[in-house]
Order: structure tokens, then sequence, then C-alpha cells
């Protein structure tokens, strides 16, 4: 109980650091870190796309924003949010799921697979963003697609991580009442 403690403090702290602090200096598009998050990159007004993101890459009024987005934004501070994130809801559905008989018998592997699916995809998701932006990989229509297809994967598995933890403190919650 006290390591979800913990890292919940923990992760909280990433966030708002992160989002109302550190991202915020290095200009509106990594404060809303559009990569990750929107469809759109906000100093263009436009869709996100290869070229306007290789515009943006291009854009000399945006390389402090370009080299901020990778460090500090990303590395360091965007993997200890998603590790500690990653390991919050982990030890938090573990929990849960040992509170309710039917599903103490699982193995506790079982239910690191959501976080693990979202930590491991959204490392990859990163590295991938700092590879573009750094030029180890050039931008191309394919790398952009796997971009756009491993942030997918991020949303999806963190959703999923997210609405397990939910499912199993709805199901805690609703034996408190009701014999499960």
């Amino acid at each position: 109980m006290a390591r979800s403690a913990i890292l919940f403090v923990l992760t909280v702290a990433l966030f708002l650091g992160l989002r109302f602090v550190v991202a915020p200096r290095y200009a509106r598009d990594v404060e809303v870190r559009f990569l990750e998050h929107l469809q759109y990159i906000p100093s263009q007004g436009e869709a996100l796309s290869e070229t306007s993101l290789a515009r943006w890459l291009g854009d000399k009024t945006q390389s402090e924003a370009v080299s901020g987005y990778v460090f500090p934004v990303l590395f360091p501070l965007d993997v200890l949010f998603l590790i500690c994130l990653g390991l919050l809801l982990g030890f938090a559905s573990i929990l849960l799921a040992e509170r309710l008989g039917f599903l103490s018998s699982f193995p506790s592997w079982i239910w690191w697979i959501p976080p693990v699916c979202y930590m491991a995809s959204d490392i990859v998701e990163d590295t991938f963003i700092a590879a573009i932006f750094k030029s180890f990989v050039s931008l191309t229509t394919e790398s952009f697609r796997l971009l756009s297809a491993l942030t997918a994967i991020k949303i999806t598995s963190v959703k999923a991580a997210i609405s397990q933890v939910a499912v199993l403190g709805a199901l805690n919650l609703l034996s408190l009442f009701v014999t499960i």
C-alpha cells in the first residue's frame, strides 16, 4: 500500500512538473506534446502529417523546441513518468485483484500485462521520436506511419491498464455490498 502511495505521488509530481514547469519552457508545441497527444501542430495550425512534421523539424526557429522535446522532456522525464505510472497501475491491479476471492488465485503476473505493454510501447515511442528528431532515423512516409502506429498502441495500452485498475476497483467496491 505504501509503495502504491509513493508511486502515486511520484506520478502526479512528474505529470505536473512536465505539464506546467518543464515542457512550457520549449514553446507551445512542446507544452502540449503534440506528437504524442494531438493530431495537429499548434504553431503550424494544420493537421499532423509527415509534411507538417518535416516542416516543423526543419524550421530553425523551432530548434530549441526540438532539442527540449528530446531532452529533458522525453528523456529523462517522460521515461521516469511512464515507469512510475506503469508500476503504479501494475501494483494497484495486484492489490485490488488479491482482495477479490475469485481473482486471488490468478497468478499476479497476469495483472502486469497491460501496464508492461504500456511501458514498453511508450519507451519505444519515445525512442523513435528522439531518433527522428536527432536525425538517426529519416522522416519518411513509412517512419511517420510507424510513429503514428506506436502512438496509437501506447494510447490503447495505457487505456487498457487504466481500465483494468478501474474495473478491479469497481469490483472491490461492489464486493462491499454484494458477495462476489
